[in-house]
């Protein structure tokens, strides 16, 4: 597994999920401060998942202060910051050998907080791949293949755009081989936290072991810790900008 910023890789473990051999995020003595930009908001979130979180006693009220912190950060980023580094991930995705290989690949569509994912979509048609998109469907994720992203998507569920009901290709998990996964934070092992539905908690559960997993951020989203749940499955990658 590998964690990739813009400064480019920042850690790398096995499959197994074992402790990084390099990082290039640090510390103070405190664990409470992190360098770099969003150094206040990584404290803020260091404290939260701080000794008790690593003790194991992180469960709800942590997850909970960690999504209101985030989000907040998450909204009060300038747009065109915004805009800047989700061209930003574009680029060095398409230099992945994973996203170089993969002929049909999963991506949602994002909320307008989140690495924007548009130009993903329109990035992976132009490469000749085939795009499958979620939707929501119950307490579950469908996944349909589209061609024209104007013309196959509308708002869905909670505002997200996804495939229109009638434009609805269906695939199954295990034809995927790439899944670009969003996510409110990642940790060094992969481990996400989410809005809280377990949307794509249950689709990566049912994604076979050699479907490529990768996790899209902002860096202050990316965490040194993260509670994990039993039933949660990690990412295998996490691209950080």
């Amino acid at each position: 597994m590998s964690f990739i910023s813009s400064n480019g890789i920042v850690g790398r473990i096995s499959r197994r999920w074992r402790q990084p051999q390099l990082m290039s995020w640090n510390r103070t003595t405190s664990g409470h401060q992190w360098r770099g930009r969003g150094r206040a908001v990584r404290a803020q979130l260091a404290i939260l998942v701080g000794s008790r979180a690593q003790r194991g006693y992180g469960g709800h009220v942590e997850k909970r202060a960690l999504r209101t912190t985030l989000l907040a950060r998450l909204r009060t980023q300038k747009e065109e910051d915004r805009r800047r580094k989700s061209e930003t991930v574009g680029r060095k995705l398409a230099r992945l050998a994973v996203f170089r290989r993969a002929k049909r690949g999963c991506c949602y569509v994002a909320l307008p907080y989140e690495v924007q994912t548009w130009p993903l979509i329109q990035q992976m048609l132009e490469a000749g791949k085939r795009v499958v998109v979620p939707a929501i469907r119950r307490d579950h994720l469908v996944l349909a293949e589209i061609r024209d992203p104007l013309r196959d998507l509308a708002p869905g569920a909670f505002g997200v755009w996804e495939p229109k009901s009638v434009a609805r290709r269906l695939v199954k998990p295990e034809q995927l081989d790439l899944v670009l996964v969003p996510g409110l934070a990642f940790d060094r092992l992969g481990n996400r936290l989410g809005h809280g539905q377990g949307y794509f908690d249950r689709l990566l559960c049912r994604l076979p072991d050699r479907t490529a997993t990768i996790g899209l951020c902002f860096e202050f989203q990316l965490l040194d810790y993260l509670p994990p749940h039993p039933h949660d499955r990690p990412v295998q990658q996490v691209l950080a900008v």
